[in-house]
């Protein structure tokens, strides 16, 4: 696996959300957890919820209740989840030098997006308090596709949405199901390291690129635009 991987060769930067730009890791376990314990009656090991950051909340419901809840269920669990994540939001942090690295593509040219598995009322909500917005032209979120990742409809959908060619664009996210939807889409994948998956468990699925840092991560745009002046967009 190249240890580096030419971003100038592409014209979009896909982002993922949690874990990659956001260290949500704890507010999202610990909100779960409580959304589980109150309708599940139990509250499943730290360790079982983690390995399921990233998916969509109706999918983590899926798991754990070992059937499928009903419309109703979910938008009760979903809303329980969100107001459970807001008490917890004080371990909610930003990886600072990955949002600079967002700033920095979107003021040099390149088109950005954000690839998430938050549902519309999550990103919604996300959004007015996140200082990377303004750097964002477009957002895919698990409510605006039929099948969220892993399935490559949300990287496509971001491709379609920037007017970019699949082959054209990279994305970064921290999970599998980051890396399988980029691998479907045709899109490259690097996979940051520094959030919720295990590195070998990221290496195994021969991402283009790995950091393990978000200040690696800045540094492979910075050196990628040393000798291009990047004026800041209107």
């Amino acid at each position: 696996m190249p240890n580096r991987l030419p971003l100038s060769k592409f014209d979009a930067v896909l982002f993922d959300v949690d874990g990659t730009l956001v260290d949500s890791l704890e507010m999202i376990v610990l909100g779960l957890g409580d959304t589980l314990e109150k309708y599940l009656g139990q509250r499943p090991a730290s360790h079982e919820i983690r390995r399921l950051v990233g998916m969509p909340l109706t999918r983590q419901f899926n798991v754990f209740f070992g059937k499928e809840p009903t419309a109703e269920e979910i938008s009760e669990m979903s809303q329980f989840s969100l107001e459970r994540f807001e008490v917890h939001q004080e371990h909610e942090t930003l990886f600072d030098a990955a949002v600079e690295m967002l700033r920095l593509c979107h003021q040099c040219g390149m088109k950005t997006a954000l690839v998430t598995s938050k549902s519309a009322v999550e990103l919604e909500a996300f959004l007015p308090n996140f200082p990377g917005t303004p750097y964002v032209d477009v957002t895919v979120c698990a409510s605006d596709v039929h099948h969220p990742k892993p399935d490559p409809e949300s990287a496509f959908l971001a491709c379609q949405k920037l007017g970019v060619d699949p082959s054209k664009a990279v994305m970064i996210g921290d999970s599998i199901y980051d890396m399988r939807c980029a691998r479907g889409a045709g899109v490259a994948c690097v996979a940051a390291a520094y959030g919720a998956a295990h590195r070998d468990t990221l290496l195994a699925e021969n991402p283009d690129m790995l950091v393990d840092t978000p200040e690696e991560l800045f540094a492979w745009a910075e050196s990628a635009f040393l000798q291009t002046p990047c004026p800041e967009r209107s």
